[in-house]
């Protein structure tokens, strides 16, 4: 039996790349009828059988019928060869390649979540089949409704198969042509206009003219977005937390008591030995028994240690306040007793240092002088009275010229006279509200739609250019900023005909719309 079925995977193989699905189909169907089902008892002729008869029932159009076969080949070859062989990676692809294909894309997502990590960790990040896997991946998730995150992955992955694998390679073209499609049905014109026009380009410098992937790309290229493609909208950011209620009571600072009062109370203290440990707390909260505390006595460093050449402390108790063998009390307690008890010094504080010149200290300023007279105002002001006196007399004497030369004729060549200056244009009216946008016109260039209108005067409001195809109902193209007057429809069908329309919102309440422009290519 397994002989048999490895000479009919053989046959079938020659007969898919001859092209003939149909003699594959029948020739393994016939051989597959009577077939153990269940996985676990497949062998690997059997699982490779399977295999290929659910590629040839996708590429016949059929993957209701081949959803069973690449579920039982995926199973088979896990158990056979285990998940990271290469046959079980690519039976999942083939698996996940079917579910999407009958709608069942979040299990399709996963296995190609698998196929990804499996085919990164055995042939690297770059490799083509990793970079194929992705784009399938985004093809996924653009069904799903996750447009954004499709995008990003798939230009991604075209950009890194562009940089490695060149721009003519088949595969990175096929990506190009998928993004561009994906960003006309999100409405993003622009981008999808330039990834496919740049698709369309790289097939005619690096494909042949009857290649089937070049005529795949023109035909993407001419066709229209998605009618019922709609891109969900943007989860609302979270609202902050609200700081948590405080639970614990703010203590209040402890008094100091004036010097009167005296000292509180403190329990006696007997600081411990070196070596003895500590078997009593230093202090007892009132009401509270007391608990026995163990402190371990400080390690000694022995002579073998290595630290000899340490700089410790010298052995004289006089040069070592510190040492808990010197003093009956601790220093935080020295200063808190009314008398010195014996072997206890009061330290008297270092004499205070005196300050530095470099150090920031405030220095008084005498306050800011009046301003004095300025010395040269009396000149400027005699110097312009001059400089008026010396105008009028001019202006007098030539006042007193033209007097005298009023009886004799002008020159010949004396400029005509002056004719009156232009009245200054004058702004136009602002437009009643309500007021729709005027002038709209359109011009086909078959591969964009121009439009063009009448922005009306002191209007504020945005602008809303709506349309789709003749005789359906429009959806909004753009939103433009006020005082916009044109806009380029991109990556629209060559052949069939667009209306559009351009409103303009005064208020909330109030839209004012234009009539349609549509075009006449039919």
């Amino acid at each position: 039996m397994s002989s048999g079925f490895a000479d009919l995977t053989v046959q079938a193989h020659h007969l898919v790349s001859e092209g003939d699905l149909d003699g594959a189909h029948r020739l393994l169907a016939d051989a597959l009828s009577d077939a153990d089902p269940r996985p676990g008892n497949a062998s690997p002729e059997l699982a490779e059988a399977a295999g290929l008869q659910a590629k040839v029932l996708v590429a016949l159009g059929e993957p209701h019928s081949a959803r069973g076969w690449a579920a039982f080949a995926y199973a088979a070859a896990t158990r056979l060869y285990g998940r990271s062989d290469e046959r079980t990676v690519t039976a999942a692809a083939t698996l996940a390649a079917v579910l999407h294909r009958v709608g069942s894309d979040a299990r399709a997502a996963r296995l190609y979540s698998d196929v990804i990590i499996e085919l990164t960790a055995r042939d690297g990040p770059e490799s083509q089949q990793v970079l194929a896997a992705h784009a399938d991946l985004a093809t996924v998730e653009y069904a799903r409704g996750q447009c954004e995150v499709a995008r990003d992955r798939l230009q991604d992955a075209w950009e890194l198969h562009r940089e490695v694998y060149g721009d003519g390679h088949p595969s990175g073209i096929k990506m190009l042509a998928k993004l561009g499609a994906m960003e006309r049905d999100c409405g993003r014109y622009a981008d999808s206009h330039e990834h496919l026009t740049l698709a369309e380009e790289l097939c005619r410098l690096h494909l042949d003219f009857d290649d089937p992937l070049a005529a795949q790309v023109a035909a993407l290229a001419r066709a229209a977005a998605d009618p019922d493609h709609v891109c969900p909208a943007p989860a609302p950011a979270p609202a902050p937390e609200p700081p948590p209620a405080r639970t614990t009571p703010v203590v209040p600072a402890a008094r100091v008591p004036p010097q009167a009062e005296g000292p509180h109370d403190l329990p006696p203290y007997s600081p411990p030995a070196l070596d003895e440990p500590v078997e009593t707390p230093l202090y007892h909260p009132p009401g509270r028994a007391a608990e026995t505390a163990h402190v371990p006595t400080p390690r000694t460093a022995p002579e073998a240690d290595g630290f000899d050449d340490y700089p410790w402390p010298p052995d004289d108790p006089a040069e070592q306040p510190w040492r808990p063998g010197a003093d009956p009390l601790p220093p935080t307690v020295v200063g808190l007793a009314d008398d010195q008890p014996d072997g206890v010094r009061r330290v008297p504080p270092p004499p205070p240092e005196p300050p530095s010149r470099y150090l920031p200290v405030h220095v008084p300023r005498p306050p800011a002088a009046e301003r004095r007279a300025r010395p040269w105002l009396p000149l400027v002001v005699l110097g312009v009275t001059v400089a008026l006196l010396l105008g009028t007399i001019a202006v007098i004497a030539g006042v007193s010229r033209v007097d005298d030369g009023r009886g004799t004729p002008p020159p010949a060549t004396s400029a005509p006279p002056a004719t009156s200056a232009a009245p200054a244009p004058s702004t136009p009216a602002a437009a009643k509200p309500g007021t729709p946008p005027g002038k709209l016109t359109l011009t086909d260039r078959r591969d964009s739609i121009v439009l063009s209108w009448t922005y009306p005067a002191g209007a504020e409001g945005p602008v809303v250019v709506a349309g789709g195809r003749a005789g359906q109902p429009q959806g909004t193209f753009a939103t433009l900023p006020a005082g916009s007057a044109d806009y380029i429809a991109y990556g629209l069908d060559r052949t069939t005909d667009y209306c559009f329309t351009v409103a303009l919102v005064w208020s909330t309440d109030s839209v004012a719309r234009t009539g349609p422009v549509c075009t006449k290519r039919r």
